[in-house]
């Protein structure tokens, strides 16, 4: 395979998370049909600088035969595993161009090293040409539900349609949630079943709000229920804020997808502080799309 058009790209570096990336991508390949391709990144440091290159050519070697070796045994053969020299940012966001989505775990002792909140997965969730998977350990290992966030914007919309998409090959259900501001209601109760903790009554201008919101998701999700009729859609909206209502959902999801770009409750979400808690604190996997 010449170009990562349509595959499903993941960034493996041999840790424990690059192994739990690496299988979400091969079930993920399984249930749609993408092609699979395995990138593992080496250093382009000059030979001679000491024995620390030939330190990492061991690594790399060790970790691309360690992936093929996964990929046989999971009946995955024909999957491209291939190594890439540079500086890792630069090299998966080249590889992102026409991916499907490029998937990473979210630490590593190679590829992002560290954890998550470290430089390498912030820089691919804002700049890599195609969604971006960070994969953790799901709280629920069995969920079946995808939690996507909505505001009416353009990346809202991408990233509802990445999860309906998903949903409909996967049979995973979809979530569909919009975080508002209600004029009177505390935003600080968190939610952790899709049901409102109990709270005070709203007052007319809190039901205006709710009416709004309910409003915007109905609108959003019209076209992809139109095309998609047996895909399990639901909506809930919430008064609360963006970056606890997901993390809250996440706890019994398999996967949380949020867009590049929102307004409103998700505003900045990859600028900001938002984008941030949820990459930190989501218990399932972590969608970024654009």
């Amino acid at each position: 395979m010449s170009t990562s058009e349509s595959a499903i790209v993941v960034g493996y570096d041999g840790s424990p998370d690059a192994g739990l990336a690496l299988e979400w991508a091969e079930a993920t390949s399984s249930a749609t049909g993408a092609p699979l391709r395995v990138v593992v990144v080496g250093s382009a440091m000059d030979p001679v600088v000491g024995h620390f290159r030939e330190h990492e050519d061991e690594l790399v070697a060790a970790w691309s035969a360690r992936a093929t070796v996964h990929l046989r045994r999971s009946g995955n053969a024909d999957a491209e595993v291939e190594v890439r020299r540079g500086p890792v940012v630069p090299v998966l966001r080249a590889v992102s161009h026409g991916a499907a989505a490029l998937v990473v775990g979210s630490r590593g002792h190679g590829l992002a090293v560290g954890s998550v909140t470290g430089s390498v997965t912030q820089h691919l969730a804002r700049h890599a040409s195609c969604p971006v998977v960070v994969v953790r350990p799901a709280h629920q290992p069995d969920a079946r539900r995808i939690v996507v966030g909505v505001d009416g914007s353009g990346g809202g919309e991408a990233a509802l349609r990445f999860a309906c998409a998903r949903g409909s090959r996967t049979g995973e259900e979809v979530l569909a949630v919009h975080a508002y501001r209600s004029p009177t209601i505390p935003t600080g109760r968190t939610v952790l079943t899709g049901a409102m903790a109990p709270g005070p009554v709203p007052s007319t201008r809190d039901m205006a709000s709710r009416e709004a919101a309910e409003r915007l998701l109905a609108a959003a999700t019209a076209g992809v229920r139109a095309e998609m009729p047996d895909l399990e859609l639901t909506e809930l909206a919430v008064p609360a804020p963006a970056d606890r209502l997901l993390v809250d959902l996440s706890a019994a999801s398999s996967l949380v997808v949020v867009g590049s770009r929102g307004r409103d409750a998700f505003a900045d979400l990859l600028l900001g502080s938002v984008a941030q808690r949820v990459l930190q604190a989501a218990h399932c996997p972590v969608a970024v799309v654009r």
